[in-house]
Formats: structure tokens, sequence, C-alpha cells
């Protein structure tokens, strides 16, 4: 069975403050990077899964970030899968 990589993002709910998102944002304004207008911090997984077709993958990858890696009161997330080797 094929391995696929899938890359889930996590991150605050676009309604809610970010402070840590905030915070490097100024980091950078200091540091002279005055172009950048806003960051989201978040956190990234990378899951390799056995499954027989990208799709299923994906679902897989989906019920992962459901059950476990993401909580909706608080943070959205969304999955990119990675193309094979």
């Amino acid at each position: 069975m094929p391995a696929y990589t899938i890359e889930v993002v996590v991150l605050p709910l676009p309604a809610l403050l970010d402070p840590q998102g905030e915070a490097i944002q100024q980091a950078l304004h200091r540091l002279g990077e005055t172009t950048v207008q806003s960051i989201r911090a978040g956190r990234a997984f990378h899951l390799v899964v056995d499954a027989p077709s990208p799709e299923n993958a994906l679902q897989i990858a989906h019920a992962a970030a459901q059950r476990l890696l993401h909580n909706p009161v608080v943070e959205t997330y969304h999955l990119r899968l990675f193309p094979s080797p």
C-alpha cells in the first residue's frame, strides 16, 4: 500500500486574538521587516499515512485532525497532500 505525506496546519480561529503571532510581527518590525502586515502562529503536523489512494489518506488525516490535533472551539486547520516521491 502506498504511503502519503500530509501536512495538517492548525491555526487560531480568525476571530480570536493571536498574542504569539502579534509578538512575532512586532519583533520582525523591530528588525526592519515592516512589510509583514500580519502573522498567525500555529502548529504543523506531518503525517505519513498508508492508504490505497490520496483521497483515502486525506480522509484519515482529516479524522486525526478532528479527533485529536485541533480544538474546534478556538482553532481551525487545513490539510495539504505532498506529492509522492
